[in-house]
């Protein structure tokens, strides 16, 4: 281990996530760690009392436990904030649009990966993410945050994804304004998609609601433009720690919390993650393919409303993620 890196895992004490967590830190450690033996640092909202932690660290193979910490967050990290209407984030939620539509706390966890992972990793070089039920499913044979260093790289994820342009709605319309001059980059970052009554009169007409509650007016248009933002899948990525202290991306950041977007509408973490870091070396973002998975891809998707979905692959011979391969 040469560079001052670390491994970031958000979580919440509850026996489901507990199951979630150690199976994670199983792989995580089989897979790639306890060769590197980076610490990871598990953070959480006050709820993991002395006794749960030591039930966490002695779950990992005594030769890595010294390598567990765990660390509470700021009690505002997931508190909605003041600038946000709530009735109006309150009356978006209740519509559920999509079966990805999520919650109020989930929300607040993009808004978590935005605005406020940043306090926690001054200390450290790069860190990673790495989401309480991702499992490393092969071995990684090389330092990850080596391979960082060495081609000066400011973000590195695995999946490449499309995610909903309802949830993203007037994302790219966003940042054509913030960024004028790199419109052609912007483009190339979404996929657009037209919706109206015809080919999906449901979506249709919960977006036509969607836009009254969340604009304070009627969509006229008979036709809606979706532009949908391709991503890295972002619960695995790392990251070079300076790149979230550049005034540039503080800037931005700061414009899109205060658009409220993340909260009224769904705006991902990982879009905007993807378009920022993109945006702002475009050189200085990669991708390192490996068998990696979700519990998305591994159990059937309960929405809001209690409806089951299922997203995992139709046959066992396929990963639970594709990823696709580029040259590291």
């Amino acid at each position: 281990m040469t560079t001052k890196s670390a491994i970031l895992i958000l979580t919440q004490n509850t026996s489901e996530k507990r199951i979630y967590l150690k199976n994670c830190l199983y792989f995580l450690f089989k897979n790639f760690n306890a060769k590197y033996k980076y610490p990871v640092i598990i953070l959480h909202e006050g709820d993991y009392t002395d006794y749960f932690q030591e039930e966490i660290i002695k779950s990992v193979r005594d030769e890595c436990r010294s390598c567990i910490k765990f660390k509470e967050l700021d009690k505002n990290d997931f508190k909605t904030p003041e600038y946000v209407d709530k009735d109006k984030m309150t009356k978006s939620i209740e519509l559920q649009p999509v079966p990805y539509w999520r919650n109020e706390s989930y929300r607040n966890m993009c808004n978590f990966w935005l605005s406020h992972f940043t306090k926690y990793i001054s200390e450290y070089e790069y860190v990673m993410r790495l989401d309480d039920d991702s499992i490393i499913e092969e071995n990684i044979n090389l330092d990850l945050f080596e391979i960082m260093k060495e081609r000066e790289l400011n973000y590195l994820s695995n999946l490449v994804h499309i995610d909903c342009g309802i949830c993203n709605y007037e994302m790219k319309e966003f940042f054509e304004k913030e960024y004028a001059d790199k419109k052609d980059i912007i483009k190339e970052l979404f996929v657009n998609s037209k919706l109206n009554s015809d080919n999906n009169n449901k979506i249709y007409d919960n977006f036509k609601k969607l836009y009254s509650i969340i604009n304070n007016k009627e969509y006229e248009k008979k036709e809606i433009d979706i532009d949908s933002p391709i991503m890295y899948y972002n619960n695995f990525f790392i990251t070079k720690t300076a790149f979230w202290g550049c005034e540039e991306v503080k800037n931005i950041i700061d414009k899109i919390c205060k658009s409220g977007n993340i909260f009224y509408y769904r705006w991902g973490d990982a879009p905007l993650h993807t378009i920022i870091a993109t945006l702002y070396d475009k050189n200085k973002i990669s991708k390192c393919a490996f068998k990696y998975s979700k519990r998305l891809q591994r159990e059937a998707f309960k929405d809001a409303n209690g409806n089951l979905h299922s997203f995992m692959p139709g046959t066992y011979d396929n990963n639970s993620c594709i990823t696709y391969k580029k040259a590291m």
